[in-house]
């Protein structure tokens, strides 16, 4: 078989319209009329419905041949695919305008020509570094008649049999040996173009004719062969259009009806209308992406640059382009070697290695089919795309046991393994993180970044290396490499599937969900993959509660299954009753007899509750029976109801004792004794190492539906005042007390070590946000401490690298605080605008952050007077507020706040220096007083050191201060001892706070601008690299600091004399700082350093 290749039809020339320029592509069928009967062979009806801005057309054929022998081959018939990539390429580059710009291209495919355009496509996916370019250019897609894959393989298969009949003119059949493989070829192409999500406009025609199909020497038939349904491609701007033509003449769509022509016509028009607009904003995009994040070899000589330019890698998180592969992300290598994953990696933290399970095989073999890894793959650079499953369905009905079975039973299958718990934003991050550090993705001292920690994981889920690999490595490649990981991910209890979105892996790998909520199954998906779970059969719940209670079967099956029938197959209330069973020493019958007899007595039983999905058809809380526990016991569950169901640390309870509720286990005895009962019952699971419970939510749901209002308040009191009290508070005491007790701890704002605590604790505070609208707790003193809790936790995100957002605790405290009239408010609200003018500065939104700042000075300053006290929350105020007032240039009105700020630190007792004094020396700097910056920044290191001894890990506050003595220094002219000290910084900002975080990026800068000046080129690029990156995982937020450091980029290009490089990074710079300064007039020939410096918050500078 011969390679494909593309010659050129016609040209349609000088219309009179601008410099425009575009591709028509024609890729005919097997057995299908020739082009040259084709409209497109027409150049007078080109011009027709050409728009007027196209001032030349090229119209290009793919030409093919594949004998239509009884040898066909599928397999050989999609290498074209491959081919027509090749040839799109090479057309793409020679035929590009004088500027460089692309030419975009319509590609027309008629019947099984489209098949090899998705093949092409799907290539290009997995070497989207190579490819992106031509990817970009595409302005639209018609296939006329082109097969996808309809809701039924086997006719399917054979409407595509038709096809190859009708185009032999005899039934096309494969070698026997051959049949299974060659059958599996197509749909999995169909899938895999699915799964790339390619988000051009598509126009799907099908026909309306019947076409006569010879089924023997003497007879012919007549079929639809490509209907709606089998034409569709379920891609995100796909377009349908039926024709009155049979199969063979879509291609002469001229001949159909005057309405089907215009909306043909329209279409194409308007896919080629400021096609070249368009492309040219995607590839802006791109090459942000490629110079604020491509690696750099300074051997590379400039042909290669441009070659590495039109093949330069993707970086994920764009967001802007309209088209291209939208779940698909193409991470750019790190410039440091990627770390070598620790496989296999199997994390199941759900297993306790305690658990019975039965019956389900049939459940488990369908996710078998959806999930398992294909052992061979079929063609070359095929992919098998990512796999997906959804197991939907009411709580209790054994979702998360299946999955976990599933797991279990395929550990072999898989070289990775993760089990995440997907019920809130903060849990998936932790999980993330946790995976991140486990796989060796990540050093545990680098676990400092949620953002970061999951951009990570998504980038080695997106490209599964099993080694260590980098850019070149990929550049080098032609298909997929051999060495990539099977992984599995389950997101469990997913009952919000929206919140997966940021969280969704890319790549070859696949997917398990567990959710209650049925859109699970299609959120992620062009088409339904899941199944919607229903309860055991009596059989399988006879089965399930024998094994559970070890029974001899002496008793008949039919008990067994009459109470499985009775709490309606639930497996979670058959394995409760099976621990009735055993701890009370019961057979079957006389279970049975006792449960007929609560049934009876409908005053010791609960009521039905609702579980979000439909009421349960029986009383849940019959079967658990929680009026039969002792009273602590008893007590203790409904308290775990208000808190996360999947770990629940028992040092929780530990402050207890501060509040009376009555019942609660007051000692660790008492304590014990509930907890064991409560376990005994299977109401709950103990991790016996780390000291942690677990409830199911089905659980927690029938806890709390049996609760009355007075009850509900009460619990949700005592679990924030447990939170609350425990949580290690980022504040000063308040100067007006708000409750009766104090936080355990108060003052460790940017502590790292109080990290670990607020990681464990938020998803409580999570719990009670959920739950907060039902409880209507409208208690004072609840609703100020909720609040109060809420505004710690979202600090605590805050510095965990969160930008937005935060779960909504700042916007549900604001909300309490505006609806109360309690003056103690004030203290929250003070706390409240501290935090985001402190976050709004750190995200480069001076003026939100300035008006918080004012806010919550005002606010204190009254309460300060009112007191007639002097403490630490003025001073801390003052502090911020100085950060404004150096920001917007008001110097003398900065230094004025912060001395006031320490002096009255001072006043208060033993001081530390903190980064009041790094902001101190800056602020002097720029008023030219270098003299007493250089006395503040060196007596305030050796005050910290005395303190807190040499190299402090305490906070990043020692390497704001190193960081602010490096500029002096360098100011000073000692540059030896600047580099010296910016070095120290950035030790001490990833020890800390991590090597991925923003302010670790702004040391980053520093040292480079010292190795560009040392001539340490490879290391400069390497660290402006690193920086570059770290800030392209929120770029909005950190557009300054990505135009500076660009621009710092772009000089070194120019002194390395790589000028294309160097152009390309100048005009990304550039194009950045217009954004943020629109007034600037200036060329850009005229912008220096000082310029861009600017940009940035003056600490990082």
């Amino acid at each position: 078989m011969l390679p494909g290749s593309l010659r050129e039809l016609h040209q349609v020339l000088d219309q009179g319209g601008s410099e425009s320029h575009i591709d028509i592509i024609l890729i005919p069928g097997l057995g299908t009329p020739p082009v040259e009967t084709w409209p497109f062979y027409s150049t007078s009806w080109l011009q027709s419905f050409l728009p007027t801005d196209i001032r030349h057309a090229r119209v290009l054929v793919f030409d093919y041949t594949i004998p239509l022998t009884d040898n066909f081959s599928w397999e050989n018939f999609l290498l074209q695919g491959e081919y027509l990539l090749r040839a799109l390429s090479e057309a793409r580059h020679d035929g590009d305008s004088n500027e460089g710009r692309p030419r975009p291209m319509l590609c027309v495919c008629h019947s099984l020509g489209g098949s090899i355009l998705k093949q092409a496509l799907c290539i290009a996916n997995e070497q989207l570094y190579r490819h992106e370019p031509l990817v970009n250019s595409m302005s639209g897609i018609i296939f006329l008649g082109t097969p996808h894959l309809g809701s039924n393989e086997a006719e399917t298969s054979d409407r595509i049999s038709m096809i190859l009949k009708l185009a032999s003119k005899k039934a096309a059949k494969p070698p026997a040996g051959r049949v299974a493989e060659e059958r599996a070829i197509y749909p999995n192409l169909s899938k895999r173009f699915e799964g790339i999500y390619f988000r051009t406009p598509i126009l799907s025609v099908y026909e309306r004719v019947e076409t006569r199909v010879s089924k023997g020497p003497f007879s012919r038939n007549t079929h639809v062969l490509v209907g709606k349904e089998l034409c569709t491609t379920h891609a995100p701007l796909e377009q349908h259009l039926g024709l009155s033509l049979d199969h063979l003449h879509l291609c002469h769509f001229h001949n159909a009806d005057e309405k089907s022509r215009s909306r043909l016509s329209i279409f194409i028009a308007s896919s080629l209308e400021n096609a070249e607009k368009v492309i040219s904003a995607r590839l802006e995009a791109m090459e942000f992406r490629y110079a604020t994040t491509s690696t750099y070899s300074p051997t590379l000589s400039e042909l290669q640059v441009h070659e590495e330019r039109r093949n330069s890698s993707a970086v994920a998180h764009d967001g802007s382009s309209h088209v291209g592969f939208e779940i698909i992300e193409s991470v750019s290598a790190p410039s440091e070697p990627r770390r070598t994953p620790r496989l296999p990696c199997i994390m199941l933290d759900s297993y306790d290695g305690h658990r019975a399970f039965m019956g389900q095989q049939d459940i488990l073999s369908l996710i078998g089919q959806a999930l398992l890894p294909a052992k061979q793959k079929m063609i070359s650079s095929e992919s098998d795309g990512l796999r997906q499953f959804a197991l939907c369905g009411l709580g209790g009905l054994g979702k998360t046991e299946i999955a976990l079975e599933f797991a279990l039973q395929h550990k072999g299958d898989y070289d990775a393994i993760f089990w995440v718990r997907a019920d809130a934003v903060a849990k998936l991050n932790e999980c993330y993180n946790d995976i991140s550090v486990k796989l060796g993705l990540q050093d545990p001292s680098e676990d400092k970044n949620h953002v970061v920690g999951r951009e990570i994981l998504k980038g080695w889920l997106s490209n599964p290396t099993k080694g260590a690999t980098n850019t070149d490595d990929a550049l080098n490649s032609s298909s997929t490499s051999s060495a990539e990981a099977e992984w599995l991910i389950i997101f469990d209890n997913a009952d919000d599937p929206y919140l997966l979105t940021d969280y969704w892996p890319q790549g070859n790998g696949s997917v398990l969900i567990t959710s209650r909520d049925p859109i699970a199954k299609s959120l992620f998906s062009t088409r339904s993959s899941g199944l919607d779970l229903n309860p055991l059969s009596d059989e399988d719940g006879a089965c399930l509660l024998n094994s559970l209670t070890e029974m001899d079967n002496e008793e008949p099956d039919i008990v067994a299954r009459q109470i499985s029938h009775i709490v309606g197959g639930l497996p979670l209330a058959i394995v409760q009753m099976a621990s009735v069973i055993r701890r009370q020493q019961l057979d079957l019958m006389e279970f049975l007899e006792l449960y007929q007899d609560w049934t009876e007595h409908p005053e010791f039983h609960g009521k039905r509750f609702d579980t979000g999905v439909r009421t349960y058809p029986h009383s849940i809380s019959t079967v658990w029976a929680f009026e039969r526990l002792k009273s602590e016991a008893r007590v203790l569950l409904e308290l775990m109801s208000f808190l996360d169901p999947d770990c629940i640390q028992e040092d929780v309870f530990a402050e207890a004792s501060g509040m009376s509720v009555e019942h609660f286990p007051s000692n660790k005895k008492s304590y014990r004794e509930a907890r064991t009962e409560l376990l005994q019952s299977s109401l709950i699971k103990r991790n016996t190492q780390n000291k942690e419970l677990s409830v199911h939510r089905l659980v927690q749901d029938a806890v709390r539906a049996k609760l009355d209002r007075e009850h509900v308040q009460a619990y949700f009191r005592f679990a924030v005042y447990l939170l609350w009290t425990g949580w290690p508070s980022a504040m000063p005491k308040p100067s007006r007390p708000m409750f009766g007790t104090q936080q355990k701890a108060s003052n460790k704002r940017l502590l790292v070590s109080r990290w670990p605590l607020c990681a464990a604790l938020y998803p409580h505070v999570l719990r009670l946000k959920q739950l907060w609208e039902s409880v209507n707790d409208n208690s004072t003193d609840t609703r100020l401490q909720f609040a109060a809790l809420l505004t710690d936790a979202a600090w605590y995100q805050s510095e965990r690298g969160q930008t937005r957002g935060f779960d909504g605790f700042f916007k549900l405290a604001q909300n309490i605080c505006d609806r109360c009239d309690d003056s103690r408010k004030d203290s929250l609200l003070i706390d409240i605008h501290f935090c985001l003018g402190a976050i709004a500065a750190d995200t480069n939104d001076h003026a939100a952050s300035r008006e918080h700042k004012e806010k919550s000075l005002a606010i204190q300053e009254k309460t300060s007077e009112e007191l007639g006290t002097v403490d630490e929350r003025l001073a801390l105020c003052y502090s911020e507020l100085s950060i404004s007032r150096i920001q917007d240039g008001r110097y003398d009105e900065g230094v004025a706040a912060l001395l006031r700020g320490r002096e009255i630190l001072v006043a208060l007792g033993p001081y530390v220096p903190t980064s009041r004094e790094a902001n101190l020396g800056l602020a002097y700097m720029l008023q030219g007083r270098l003299s007493e910056s250089e006395t503040l920044l060196v007596e305030s290191l050796a005050m910290r050191e005395k303190a807190l001894g040499k190299n402090d890990k305490e906070s990043f506050r020692t390497g704001r201060i190193l960081y602010a003595l490096g500029n002096l220094r360098a100011l000073q002219g000692r540059l030896d001892e600047s580099y010296k000290c910016h070095c120290q910084a950035w030790e001490q900002f990833r020890s800390t706070i991590g090597d991925q975080d923003h302010r670790t990026a702004d040391v980053g800068h520093k040292i480079a601008e010292h190795l560009i000046r040392m001539g340490e080129f490879n290391e400069a690029i390497t660290t402006i690299n690193d920086a570059l990156k770290i800030w392209s995982y929120d770029p909005d937020v950190y557009k300054p600091e990505l135009a500076r450091t660009t621009f710092l980029k772009k000089e070194l290009l120019d002194k390395l004399g790589k000028t294309q490089k160097a152009a390309l990074a100048m005009k990304i710079a550039c194009r950045l700082r217009k954004e943020l300064v629109p007034g600037d007039t200036r060329d850009p020939s005229a912008l220096k350093r000082e310029d861009f410096d600017e940009l940035v918050t003056f600490w990082s500078r």
